[in-house]
């Protein structure tokens, strides 16, 4: 222990008590002062005596009424804060449907503020979004719930009025709602378990209708190519899978995803055939 350093720390606490003590005094003294001229002028009469008196209770007055106030607002502080009323909104998720509307719109800052108003003006939710970036332009997929009222017409109406082009809407499965990252991983745990096929696995990631595993690609593909609505993929046994859906072309985010999956299920067979 340093008592040099406790020594200089109660020097400073003994200066400081004789600082206070000495101001203490001259406050106490120059009050009485005042306090004696006040009654030297004004006692000698009734009239001061009166006042003096009616000063006295002034103050006890204030006193009280400044000692009451304190303790209402501590009282108040410490009461526990009352929740505001909020009317109950009555919701019925049901009697909505879910839509996939895949865009072309040009990839600008701004583009899809149109396109999002219009879904606002007739009572659309946008529960999630894809951007899939190609060139100059953007195709964005947007996940819907839009009310039993609104169907496919109107929404190609709102694409047509904000200026998007290429629209494909369809209606979507509530499973699609999840997020690409969290599907992906979910797959490729179910790959790594032998839960599933990869077949199946690319059905789920790419929203494809079948995968069919052939001994080389279709005409006019190369075994790792991209056309439309099909994609081809080298398979891990040396085949060609050969990846469809209707009406809805594949984009190259989707195709970099479902590569990246099928060389996963590469990486797992060639890992089982050495051990």
């Amino acid at each position: 222990m340093d008592f040099s350093e406790g020594h200089h720390g109660t020097d400073d606490r003994r200066t400081g008590f004789l600082g206070r003590e000495a101001l203490d005094m001259g406050v106490l003294l120059l009050a009485a002062g005042a306090a004696h001229m006040v009654v030297l002028s004004l006692g000698h009469s009734d009239g001061g005596v009166r006042a003096l008196i009616a000063v006295g209770v002034l103050l006890i007055v204030v006193s009280i009424l400044h000692r009451w106030h304190r303790h209402r607002r501590s009282a108040t502080s410490t009461r526990p804060p009352v929740a505001p009323h909020r009317p109950i909104v009555p919701t019925d998720p049901t009697g909505d449907r879910l839509w996939s509307v895949r865009v072309t719109v040009a990839d600008v800052p701004g583009g899809l503020a149109a396109l999002t108003a219009g879904f606002a003006v007739l009572g659309i939710d946008i529960r999630l979004m894809h951007v899939h970036p190609a060139g100059t332009d953007a195709v964005d997929e947007f996940f819907v719930s839009a009310p039993v009222h609104v169907g496919a017409h109107a929404l190609h109406a709102v694409v047509r009025e904000a200026g998007g082009r290429d629209a494909i809407v369809r209606t979507a499965d509530p499973h699609e709602l999840s997020d690409t990252t969290s599907r992906t991983l979910a797959l490729v745990g179910a790959l790594v378990g032998g839960n599933t096929t990869l077949e199946n696995s690319l059905i789920s990631l790419a929203t494809a209708e079948r995968v069919d595993a052939a001994d080389g690609p279709p005409p006019g593909l190369g075994r790792e190519d991209l056309a439309g609505a099909v994609m081809t993929l080298p398979a891990p046994d040396g085949r060609v899978l050969v990846v469809r859906r209707s009406g809805v072309p594949f984009t190259s985010v989707e195709f970099a995803r479902c590569r990246a999956l099928v060389q996963v299920a590469a990486t797992l067979r060639n890992s089982s055939e050495r051990s």
